[in-house]
């Protein structure tokens, strides 16, 4: 049996996807944090047309995913494709990531994954942590709800990895994007940064920059570019080919941005209870309104997008709330950066 030395801990967020889940397991698995990793950073970026239909996306390049995902970390990544025409299994490259001390994340397609609500009943682009392989079985770690932490017979997983996750209209969102057998290894590659005051205070004004400086051109970032965004999506025309597409996008790509936003709210929550910072505690509430403004844009696009209730009146408000909460926590976090600059 080939497995890593400890059982990997379950980590999720009300908020986060697949994405976040097994990247945190990895970090607890390596001894990092993953509130102060992946909720340092906080930005709004977007590249027209640059997505895929899975509910792990988040914009970056293919190989520096983790590294988009926790900026101020020497935190990396590369997507490796398994050759399904090599002899045995095809299971030997996840055997020899953890016969290294490597927790693989395999992306899957949740159809053929017993322990999944849509087990034989919907198509779904997930991730999941392989933290044990047998002659039989694979061992796996899944923190999205409903949790699960055991063993699937191999041609199970071995469906799930590989399969073509075909369009599947019970799922517009996530379905249409093949596993191919691919996963995902993370590891820190350097040097973590002292989660000092100074560190701290550093991050907020690189995040402040990223979004006071943003561009609408052909990457969309900061306030500038979410606020263009916002203002093309309400533009759309109803019952168009194009609109539906916009909207799969949408409801997409600001599934991990949300859930950034709330990694970031809960990573200020801490810093402010640690040196007792009350500007950092009302920063912390003001992203957190950010991360749940999102909600009503998202599900505004979603159920637009299923059930064609294509209300723009709807989406502009709940667009108009989200900017507002954006800047008045904007305005927050300078303060807690300036207020922490003083306590120290």
């Amino acid at each position: 049996m080939t497995r890593t030395a400890q059982q990997p801990t379950l980590w999720t967020r009300d908020l986060g996807s697949c994405l976040h889940a097994t990247l945190a397991t990895v970090l607890l698995h390596d001894g990092h944090d993953p509130v102060t990793v992946l909720g340092a950073p906080w930005e709004f970026r977007r590249r027209p047309g640059d997505w895929t239909s899975e509910e792990y996306y988040f914009f970056a390049a293919p190989d520096s995913l983790a590294k988009r995902l926790a900026l101020f970390h020497p935190f990396e990544s590369a997507w490796h494709r398994s050759d399904a025409s090599a002899p045995g299994d095809g299971l030997d490259e996840l055997r020899n990531a953890l016969a290294a001390g490597v927790l693989p994340i395999a992306a899957v397609d949740n159809f053929h994954l017993p322990f999944r609500p849509a087990f034989h009943d919907v198509h779904a682009a997930h991730l999941l942590v392989v933290c044990g392989i047998t002659a039989s079985e694979v061992l796996v770690s899944d923190a999205q709800p409903p949790g699960f932490q055991g063993a699937i017979p191999i041609p199970d997983f071995l469906a799930a990895w590989g399969s073509p996750n075909p369009r599947d209209d019970a799922d517009v969102f996530f379905s249409a994007s093949p596993s191919n057998r691919r996963w995902l290894q993370a590891r820190m590659r350097g040097p973590v940064p002292e989660p000092d005051a100074g560190w701290v205070g550093q991050v907020l004004r690189d995040n402040l920059t990223r979004y006071r400086q943003g561009s609408t051109e052909e990457t969309q970032t900061g306030m500038a570019g979410l606020r263009r965004y916002l203002d093309e999506l309400c533009a759309l025309t109803p019952g168009t080919e194009a609109t539906d597409e916009a909207l799969s996008e949408l409801y997409v790509i600001s599934w991990n941005i949300q859930a950034q936003a709330g990694l970031h709210a809960e990573f200020l929550r801490r810093q402010g209870e640690k040196w007792r910072v009350l500007e950092l505690a009302e920063a912390a509430a003001g992203v957190d309104a950010v991360a749940h403004g999102w909600t009503g844009v998202r599900m505004t696009g979603a159920h637009a997008r299923v059930w064609g209730r294509q209300r723009f009146d709807e989406l502009r408000a709940h667009s108009t709330e989200l900017v507002r909460r954006l800047d008045i926590a904007l305005d927050q976090v300078e303060r807690a950066a300036d207020a922490l600059s003083k306590a120290t």
